[in-house]
């Protein structure tokens, strides 16, 4: 019985030992194989050469289109309305110097062909005191009357030389008469509404045999061909346009569609800072001759103006660039980093000043916790890698 139990103990703490030794057996092995299976972390990223040359800046920037010319017009004189162009309605258009609105002016017509009547009555009384003085004298005054047409407007009154000659024709009332219908020309002038550019009526209409009154608001004209667009900038985009004697050339977009735009060109900078917006305002001029709908006042466009030509510099995407003005490179096949210079953005660009004399690799990709000095591999290397382990199809052939 004893020596059964012995046995049995014996046989227990043999396989316990045995059991010991194999688990550590098996667990250096595992540690071995480990070991030999771990390979350094290759990470697999995009990669762009910079390229430094020349850069031409834009400043973009948006505004509403206005007409260059917008003019309110009034009523000098009062009367009844004998003629209306279109009933002076919106979007009638109207051309320089075109007639648009006259007023009945038979009272005062009348009233100036008597005052011209009464200053020919005048002149023809003075004539023959002239020819007695001064031969000369007579003649230029005797042109001068004969040349007076009832009808019609009546010419400056020739130059006065002489004192002698002054007291005649001042004796007369000569001068205050024609004054007087000099003034009642004007008058007459005032019945007659013509246009003062091309453009287009904006009114809410006037009608024939209406009566106006003096000061009474009629239309406004817009030139809605010749615009302006008010652009407010920063500082900093106020400081890329050219300066100087240049005019910046302005591209002026519509919509998101790049090819649907017209060229203007920046005229006027202000030169006092807004102190609510901390902006300047550039002034751009452009003209719309076909009337294109997209570019009518009123739209609210998008601008982009030339600005200065920088030198030695290149352009990387912001996502790019850290808060501490650093990039990411690919130096050798080993993530690295590099403090760069930037000064300017271009929407999702950023422009940095060259300051090495190598070349310089940026990294593209967004990389997920990122060590310096961690191995990494572009992916043009990654594919021809690929493309020079994978088996031809010759060797495919063969061994098949």
């Amino acid at each position: 019985m004893k020596k059964e139990t012995i046995i049995k103990i014996s046989s227990v703490v043999v396989i316990i030992i045995f059991g010991f030794f194999g688990m550590s057996y098996l667990s250096s092995a595992e540690i071995e194989s480990n070991k030999r299976d771990v390979k350094p972390d290759v990470r697999v990223v995009e990669t762009n050469l910079l390229a430094f040359g020349d850069y031409e800046l834009k400043v973009e920037g948006n505004g509403t289109i206005q007409s260059k010319r917008t003019l309110r017009m009034v009523a000098e004189v009062g009367g009844k309305v004998i003629f209306a162009k279109n009933d002076l309605k919106n979007g009638t258009e109207i051309s320089k110097d075109e007639l648009i609105l006259q007023l009945d002016s038979r009272e005062i017509e009348n009233n100036l062909f008597s005052m011209r009547s009464d200053f020919m009555n005048s002149l023809a009384s003075v004539l023959p005191d002239l020819k007695v003085e001064n031969n000369e004298t007579y003649e230029k005054w005797y042109k001068y009357f004969s040349s007076i047409e009832i009808e019609n407007e009546i010419a400056d009154l020739p130059e006065i030389k002489s004192t002698q000659e002054k007291i005649k024709i001042s004796s007369r009332n000569i001068l205050t008469k024609y004054y007087a219908i000099k003034n009642q020309e004007i008058e007459l002038a005032r019945h007659q509404i013509k246009a003062p550019f091309d453009g287009y009526i904006n009114s809410d209409g006037i009608i024939e045999n209406s009566f106006v009154s003096r000061g009474q608001y009629l239309c406004t004209v817009n030139d809605v061909k010749n615009l302006e667009i008010a652009i407010p900038l920063l500082v900093d985009e106020f400081n890329m346009m050219k300066n100087g004697n240049s005019t910046p050339i302005v591209k002026i977009y519509a919509d998101d569609d790049s090819d649907n735009y017209l060229i203007g060109k920046v005229v006027r900078r202000e030169t006092t800072l807004n102190p609510n917006s901390q902006t300047l305002t550039a002034f751009v001029q452009l003209e719309n001759p076909k009337l294109i709908p997209s570019f009518l006042p009123g739209n609210y466009v998008k601008v982009e103006i030339d600005g200065k030509t920088l030198s030695n510099v290149a352009a990387v995407p912001r996502y790019t660039v850290s808060s501490d003005y650093e990039i990411y490179t690919n130096e050798g096949g080993k993530l690295g980093k590099r403090k760069i210079d930037i000064v300017a953005f271009q929407g999702e660009f950023a422009i940095i000043q060259n300051k090495w004399s190598e070349p310089v690799e940026v990294v593209t990709t967004i990389l997920q916790k990122p060590l310096l000095g961690m191995e990494i591999q572009t992916v043009e290397e990654k594919e021809l890698a690929e493309s020079s382990t994978a088996p031809s199809p010759g060797t495919t052939a063969a061994a098949n």
